[in-house]
């Protein structure tokens, strides 16, 4: 009798558990939700149930069916940015969500310069990480979402992370650049600003995707998984760490990745639009989900510990920075920060994280918000014409270039023979009348053919920006990967 009592105490307590609503870890006090929007709602309930969803900024509660299988989903309307709100969620037993805020949501992505948290790796800082870090308790209306580190071979349905309000702990280890960009959002929106960080260092662009995004770029791509850590294998980062947010109702996406793709440059940019596809179609969200990225900073790939197949490349780098450009024109709504001026020959994980942070949210507020006043693009490389032992460049930018009158950095010429000299270069103007061209020259090539800038592994002082201070994109006009370099 006693074994009897206690086999249906313990069913009882099955029925309870198995009745009360069971959200994913995306979901959860402090939360951000995509302010405007239909934002979708998901979890497990006992099979047959309805579960009613009550926000507090609203009189109308939304109800879902719970399917055989005990899972529900439901999209819930949000209204423009505001709150603290509650929202009670039940099957007849109540769950309830406090302190969530309407705002922007955005998802913060890629290796390890995106991981890099404001209180920096060992031995590499971040410029201005101590300040941003003690002072991000007094930013309530940003909240801090870190995905932990996670591999699967198969989609999960669930992650582990929670939000959390900005202040000096969650904040310091929190990714620098998708801090910063959050706090320039934050201040110049004034409206609360969720961010997702879900980061892994090392990793390459293929992990981050599904297999079938992968293979629509190469159809043999999972042969290489052998070669790979279990991290590094396709798909293995969004079945663990991408696609269990989906589809939690985001704004947009921001990127930062691709050393681990160095030396496969030729495939990179279908790779970066793969991968922006696939994360819309995740979300449901279409092309309207911007997707903005930063450019990989200069660094010495020529130590023996980054070489790709232990060949040395002056130009292994810039080579990659050519395929993020040309990802430009493959993927609709999107935009590449640059920091061509941020690199540092010696290390891999540059500074100034509060800069990238910047200019990402520049591409953001001026792409996606509708904000008018200030060019958020650099100069980018438009035609270059030869004649008279000078090569006249030309950029597209909506201001002027500058320094007018200061000798401009990183520039270099070659003739037919293929050989690349330092070159002088200046911005070409009459008094006040500003060009958007720049003219260059070396006396020891007589007749140019081909103009580089900012074309190596490492570079410094390069100083060609637009007005407001946006360094140009690098470029080169030939296509020769074999050229030589004067001594």
């Amino acid at each position: 009798m006693k074994r009897i009592l206690l086999t249906l105490a313990a069913l009882g307590t099955a029925l309870t558990m198995q009745a009360k609503v069971v959200l994913p870890g995306i979901f959860g006090d402090n939360m951000v939700l995509q302010q405007q929007s239909e934002a979708q709602f998901w979890g497990k309930a006992a099979p047959g149930k309805k579960v009613t969803i009550r926000p507090s900024w609203s009189t109308q509660g939304i109800t879902a069916n719970v399917g055989k299988d005990g899972r529900w989903r439901a999209a819930v309307p949000t209204p423009e940015a505001g709150g603290p709100y509650t929202i009670e969620l039940s099957d007849g037993e109540r769950l309830t969500l406090r302190d969530v805020l309407i705002g922007e949501v955005w998802l913060c992505s890629g290796q390890s310069n995106m991981e890099m948290p404001l209180k920096g790796f060992d031995s590499q800082p971040v410029h201005g990480g101590l300040d941003a870090a003690m002072r991000a308790g007094g930013y309530p209306g940003i909240r801090l979402f870190q995905v932990a580190r996670a591999t699967a071979s198969e989609p999960q349905q669930d992650c582990t992370g929670k939000w959390e309000t900005s202040s000096m702990r969650p904040a310091s280890g929190f990714s620098a650049v998708g801090y910063y960009f959050g706090l320039w959002l934050h201040r110049a929106l004034g409206i609360p600003v969720g961010l997702i960080e879900s980061d892994w260092g090392a990793t390459r662009i293929e992990a981050w995707m599904s297999a079938g995004a992968a293979q629509s770029v190469d159809e043999k791509i999972l042969a290489t998984d052998a070669a790979y850590d279990a991290q590094n294998r396709v798909a293995a980062l969004y079945n663990a760490m991408i696609r269990p947010l989906t589809p939690y109702t985001l704004r947009g996406f921001i990127w930062y990745q691709g050393e681990s793709n160095k030396g496969y440059h030729a495939k990179y940019p279908y790779d970066m639009a793969a991968l922006a596809a696939n994360w819309r179609a995740a979300w449901g969200g279409g092309e309207q989900m911007p997707f903005y990225y930063v450019q990989l900073a200069p660094f010495d790939y020529d130590i023996p510990m980054h070489r790709f197949r232990g060949e040395e490349n002056p130009i292994l780098l810039p080579l990659m920075v050519e395929a993020q450009i040309r990802a430009l024109d493959l993927i609709p709504n999107t935009g590449m920060a640059v920091n061509t001026d941020l690199g540092d020959a010696t290390q891999i994980h540059p500074p100034r994280k509060d800069l990238v942070g910047q200019r990402l949210t520049l591409l953001a507020l001026t792409g996606t918000y509708g904000c008018e006043g200030i060019d958020s693009r650099g100069p980018l490389f438009e035609r270059a014409d030869f004649g008279d032992g000078r090569a006249v460049v030309t950029f597209r930018s909506n201001s002027t270039l500058i320094p007018t009158d200061t000798p401009l950095q990183g520039f270099e010429i070659a003739g037919k023979d293929r050989i690349f000299h330092p070159a002088e270069a200046f911005v070409i103007h009459r008094d006040y009348d500003f060009s958007r061209q720049v003219e260059v020259r070396s006396d020891a090539v007589a007749e140019p053919v081909a103009v580089r800038y900012a074309f190596r592994n490492v570079v410094e002082r390069v100083n060609l920006t637009n007005t407001i201070g946006l360094p140009a994109f690098p470029f080169r006009t030939d296509t020769w990967d074999d050229a030589g370099f004067a001594q």
